[in-house]
This record gives C-alpha cells, sequence and structure tokens, in this order.
C-alpha cells in the first residue's frame, strides 16, 4: 500500500497546519511523523511512498533540530516534496538546504514550496496568514504534487528546478530575546514539557535560558494562561523596525519537476 508521510518540524504548529493542508488533498493513507520533540528512532520510507518534508525558516535556515532529526530518515529514491514556512521576511537558504538534506538521504525531491504564515516572532507581521488566497495555492500545489507522484519512476532521473538560495549557507542568528511568563503564569508546566530544547526551568517556569532557547515560540502557542511572550525593550525596539520594513505581502513560490 502506498502511503503519505507528513514529516514536519512545527513547534508553533504553523508549518503543521500548511503540510496538513497539503495531506488532505492526496489521495492515499496519510501518516504523521513530528519530529519537534525529537525524533529518537530511525525510519527508512520506501521508494513506493511520497514523503511530505515541512520546516519553518530560522534566520533563513533549516533549524538544527529539525536537520537533526531528518538525518535519522532514509528513503530508496523515495519522492519527496519539500516544503519551508516563512514569516514573511525571506526564505533565503532554507529550501535549497532542505533540498540538500534530504537527497543527501536518499529522497528525490519532485516539488518544493515556501509558503507564508504569521510571524512567530513579530506577531505583528503576516496575520491571518495562511489566508483564502493562499490555501488556495497550497491546494493547488498539493494537487499538482500528487499528479507527479502518480507518475514517478524510480528508474528514471528527475530535476528540480533550481531553488532560491546560496551557497554557502547563511550564517545563522538569533535575537537577543526570549518568550518569558508574566503574572499570568500558573506553574501548570506546559512550557517546560514542550519546549524542545528545555530551555525552561521546572522550578521557575516564567524565565528562559537564553543559550538553549531557539526562539521557535512553541512556549508561547501553548501557554494555556497565555501568560508567555517576547518582551524587554530590546525586542520592542527591534519590532518597531521589523514590522513596518515586512509589512508588503509576499505570496508563495513553488517549484516542480517536469514528468
Amino acid at each position: 500500500m502506498k502511503n503519505i508521510h507528513l514529516i514536519y518540524f512545527s513547534p508553533s504548529l504553523s508549518t503543521r497546519k500548511i503540510i496538513r493542508e497539503i495531506g488532505k488533498e492526496m489521495g492515499a493513507t496519510v501518516r504523521e511523523h513530528d519530529v519537534t520533540m525529537g525524533f529518537p528512532d530511525t525510519l527508512n520510507i520506501e521508494s513506493h511512498d511520497l514523503v511530505i518534508f515541512g520546516i519553518p525558516v530560522y534566520a533563513g535556515r533549516v533549524p538544527q533540530l529539525a536537520v537533526d532529526a531528518f538525518e535519522k530518515i532514509k528513503g530508496d529514491k523515495t519522492p519527496a516534496v519539500l516544503v519551508c514556512v516563512y514569516g514573511n521576511r525571506n526564505y533565503d537558504d532554507a529550501l535549497l538546504e532542505l533540498k540538500d538534506i534530504s537527497e543527501a538521504n536518499g529522497f528525490v525531491p519532485i516539488a518544493a514550496g515556501a509558503f507564508i504564515a504569521r510571524h512567530s516572532i513579530f506577531s505583528d507581521v503576516a496575520v491571518g496568514r495562511p489566508d483564502k488566497e493562499d490555501k488556495q495555492e497550497i491546494q493547488k500545489f498539493a494537487q499538482e504534487c500528487f499528479r507527479l507522484y502518480q507518475s514517478y519512476d524510480k528508474n528514471k532521473q528527475y530535476s528540480l528546478p533550481d531553488v532560491k538560495g546560496n551557497y554557502p549557507y547563511r550564517e545563522p542568528t538569533q535575537g537577543g530575546y526570549v518568550p518569558t511568563g508574566d503574572d499570568r503564569c500558573d506553574d501548570c508546566g506546559t512550557c517546560v514539557s514542550q519546549c524542545p530544547t528545555s530551555a525552561i526551568p521546572r522550578s521557575n517556569p516564567k524565565v528562559t535560558n537564553m543559550d538553549l532557547c531557539i526562539r521557535c515560540a512553541r512556549c508561547i502557542t501553548l501557554c494555556p494562561e497565555h501568560s508567555r511572550a517576547f518582551r524587554g525593550e530590546l525586542y520592542e525596539t527591534v519590532k518597531a523596525k521589523f514590522a513596518p520594513l515586512m509589512a508588503a505581502r509576499k505570496e508563495p513560490e513553488v517549484y516542480m519537476c517536469k514528468i
């Protein structure tokens, strides 16, 4: 039986939402593999299946935790669809890097797409994305991906059009601010247990270890009391500059193999 594997790293759930939208259009059994909290096992995927890899873009790159997880997932000339999700700034080298990772692990990219979701750090940017127009583009992309998959032959050569990106990849960077909790925190421990890097101490869940935090905003998304947020003078200063510069709407970009 043919399977569609949705494999994603999605701390703030935006990437998961888009990957699931794509999976809905596939006429086969869908299996989900959420690697956000790690992926301890090795997974081998046969060539008759299809894999859809999804990642958020962090400073123009694939998050290192996603890289570590994806390296445990092996294909056998298995067709793959590559999806990156970014907050209306730029996806820079992320899609190219994801392509390289997938090929190195035995997958054959047949399609790739860069889609937009609300920015996870500066949440005033790309509010409401993906919107109705985005979802229509996602649906069309998914249908075309499934058409390509149905025609796929592991014994043929496939060449994905050159995706945007540069070598060497840009150096990853992080802002000097992290999410913290306020007085609404009731010490439930959700953020502690759901942090991918264990950056929030159980003894004081209002604080965050700046050295461990990857600014993924998972704690903000999952906090039932809406206590956690990015705060502070530096954050507010950067936000005031960033948001106006990123106000112009970006549109999805897709790349498809010719079969």
